[in-house]
């Protein structure tokens, strides 16, 4: 059971102007990076993009702030060490799925299945959807077609919609795509990034829940409201 000083942190010089700037600087950005987080983790989209071989909308905790917040972050996890520490394991499950995206990956680009497989739909497509096969692409040199596909795949995208210069060729040919990604050829580095990506979703809850008590009971305590002021009502 949680106490009273485990959920508070230690006690410390700060009062209602410091909570006034947590609030503003570090709940604030925080919890809504970890929103977004959620959301995209809860559909298995790890936001991978195969050009930078990052997550793109998934990083560490202190990268949802503004740069010049960062410090009343340190500040903040000085006085509760708890969150800290799971701030540590939320960055460690990132760059682990991360780490497990890009093995995927290269293992993907390299399978023979989805090679034939890229290569049937290529000769395929120009006939079935009436265009070049790449113009399906956009401007993206030729070179970076299969990775496009294989990020969609690692991504566990499902339909695209009309803006996307590759929906009308993904939408029809995502199915014939699956089996590739779905046998036991990728299994290993399948379940290796939905094992990864469920410990950043439960570590994600936990210091959500984490946040919102601190910013709950420094609120009580202090008499500070979570925003300070509206400036326009809808």
């Amino acid at each position: 059971m949680k106490t009273k000083s485990q959920t508070v942190g230690r006690k410390g010089s700060y009062g209602p102007n410091i909570v006034r700037a947590w609030f503003d600087t570090v709940f604030l950005y925080a919890l809504r990076g970890l929103d977004s987080e959620r959301d995209f983790l809860t559909k298995r989209n790890w936001t991978f993009r195969f050009h930078t071989r990052t997550l793109e909308y998934l990083g560490p905790l202190a990268e949802h702030l503004p740069v010049a917040a960062r410090e009343n972050l340190e500040q903040f996890v000085s006085f509760f060490p708890q969150i800290g520490t799971k701030i540590s394991g939320h960055d460690i499950c990132e760059h682990q799925l991360e780490v497990n995206c890009r093995a995927y990956l290269a293992a993907l680009l390299e399978f023979e299945d989805f090679q034939k497989t890229f290569q049937s739909v290529a000769s395929e497509a120009p006939h079935a959807l009436g265009r070049d096969f790449s113009s399906h692409f956009g401007a993206s040199p030729e070179a970076d077609f299969m990775a496009i596909l294989a990020e969609y795949l690692i991504n566990n995208i499902e339909g695209l919609p009309s803006a996307y210069s590759t929906a009308e060729l993904w939408n029809r040919y995502r199915l014939r795509f699956l089996p590739v990604v779905s046998g036991p050829g990728l299994a290993p580095f399948r379940e290796a990034t939905e094992r990864s990506g469920r410990a950043m979703l439960d570590v994600v809850e936990e210091l959500t829940s984490l946040f919102k008590d601190a910013r709950s009971e420094l609120s009580l305590r202090f008499d500070v409201p979570y925003v300070s002021e509206i400036n326009s009502v809808r």
